[in-house]
């Protein structure tokens, strides 16, 4: 699901915010949950986050965090408490965001402390002017849960195991090169803001996440300025732990606990 979601009920409002190359419907089932438990919630869908891999061309990490205080501050127009729940890259700009505006909770999940790769990381702020896409399914495993589960979120029914279906999806899903440098940027900058944070915090991260190092969990609790928080990490449990994994549910029922303390 591509759009934006308000689900109105309560006096204590949640930002939901998706992750890089994501959407609002990655977040809605946790969304529909916060709502049932009495909180007004929004599911916000960062810029350039189209499905449309050319516009996010000309993105720059600056308009996320932009598009991030925008619906924060709406939301504190109408609401008396605004708590912020960001997955992956959302959770980073909800860092830089409780870094700078009166986050009521703050809650990161599956949030990388640094790009992972090799050396040539360092580089993207070079090659993004020289290379233009970066085939993100290239050399995936189409095996696994995670993938599984965030392709048929989309696409639901595609036969995975079928090795055409593969081929086409190695060579047709892709991003740009200077989209991946923003998300770099984006992290360098929320490890920058980590200090300035004084939001009560809950991170929490999977044991068996393959795209964003299990050890950032830690590395952000000790970096974060705020005097409480939490960290629970969850065993066989991958990258998307709001769409798949054996405790799908529990981590729903954390974060609410959490946002109610």
């Amino acid at each position: 699901m591509l759009e934006p979601y308000l689900l109105s009920s309560g006096d204590h409002a949640c930002l939901l915010i998706h992750g890089f190359v994501g959407d609002p419907g990655e977040m809605r089932d946790l969304g529909d949950h916060l709502a049932q438990a009495g909180y007004t919630v929004f599911g916000m869908r960062l810029p350039g986050h189209t499905g449309n891999p050319e516009d996010l061309i000309a993105v720059r990490w600056t308009d996320w965090l932009a598009a991030v205080q925008a619906a924060f501050d709406a939301l504190a127009r109408r609401s008396t408490a605004v708590s912020v729940v960001g997955f992956s890259l959302g959770g980073a700009l909800a860092a830089l965001l409780a870094a700078q505006r009166p986050v009521h909770r703050l809650v990161m999940l599956a949030t990388p402390y640094r790009l992972g790769g090799d050396w040539r990381v360092d580089l993207l702020g070079i090659v993004r002017y020289v290379t233009p896409w970066f085939y993100l399914l290239a050399q995936a495993d189409f095996s696994s849960p995670d993938l599984r589960a965030s392709i048929w979120r989309r696409q639901p029914g595609l036969d995975l195991d079928d090795p055409v279906i593969q081929q086409m999806l190695r060579r047709s899903v892709k991003v740009s090169v200077a989209a991946a440098d923003e998300l770099r940027l984006t992290l360098a900058a929320a490890r920058r803001a980590l200090p300035l944070v004084r939001a009560p915090t809950l991170i929490m991260h999977g044991r068996s996440d393959t795209t964003a190092d299990p050890a950032s969990a830690a590395a952000i609790m000790a970096q974060i300025g705020s005097t409480y928080r939490e960290l629970t990490y969850w065993p066989a449990t991958g990258h998307q732990l709001l769409l798949t994994g054996p405790y799908r549910s529990a981590i729903f029922q954390r974060i609410t606990r959490f946002l109610a303390r």
